[in-house]
């Protein structure tokens, strides 16, 4: 999708990661994407679920529980040819989330597919629904495949000790701050 872009609607309801801070994301995690599943939990705009698919990802699913966001969503999606690709949910990405994020029924058919989990709530969240936000985390750091990674957003003051355990790597762009996170392996299975 080269020189197409999401256009953002301007609307109070969604903020939008910052285009310098995908671009840098992008550059971090970029090679890692191609036939990931992508899960963009507070979705707004969808940026980084429609440019993890412009970068190989296999599908995506975006969770926005604000109507307009959500078929903002669904035009761009259209707009863009990759309404076959994302699965855009209307609801609340807590409730969701932890749906798609937890372990598999015990019939389900074996998916190892690496995943990309975007976590970009509106920053007072980190504060409000810390422990929903921590819960989310560590649902994707027990349960995704091999080779999965974990992205949050916050503010630069937001205090990353407060995210779950793990071998985070931080960066600071301007007052954003990027967590990654590649859930360790122990033993061939997830901690």
């Amino acid at each position: 999708m080269r020189g197409r872009t999401v256009v953002y609607h301007g609307a109070e309801f969604t903020r939008p990661m910052k285009d310098s801070v995908r671009e840098s994301l992008f550059n971090i995690i970029g090679p890692r994407i191609k036939g990931t599943k992508t899960f963009d939990l507070f979705a707004g705009t969808g940026a980084v679920a429609f440019e993890s698919l412009s970068r190989g990802a296999s599908s995506a699913i975006a969770i926005e529980k604000n109507r307009r966001a959500h078929a903002f969503l669904e035009s761009t999606a259209e707009t863009l040819g990759v309404a076959n690709k994302i699965n855009i949910l209307y609801g609340d990405a807590f409730r969701l989330g932890s749906s798609l994020l937890g372990p598999a029924s015990p019939d389900a058919p074996l998916d190892d597919t690496p995943r990309i989990v975007y976590l970009c709530p509106p920053y007072a969240m980190w504060e409000t629904a810390a422990e929903s936000l921590q819960g989310l985390i560590r649902l994707a750091t027990n349960h995704s495949p091999p080779g999965s990674l974990i992205v949050a957003e916050t503010d630069k003051h937001y205090d990353e000790s407060k995210l779950p355990p793990g071998q985070w790597d931080h960066r600071l762009y301007g007052g954003t701050r990027l967590s990654l996170l590649e859930p360790p392996m122990i033993c061939g299975m997830r901690m």
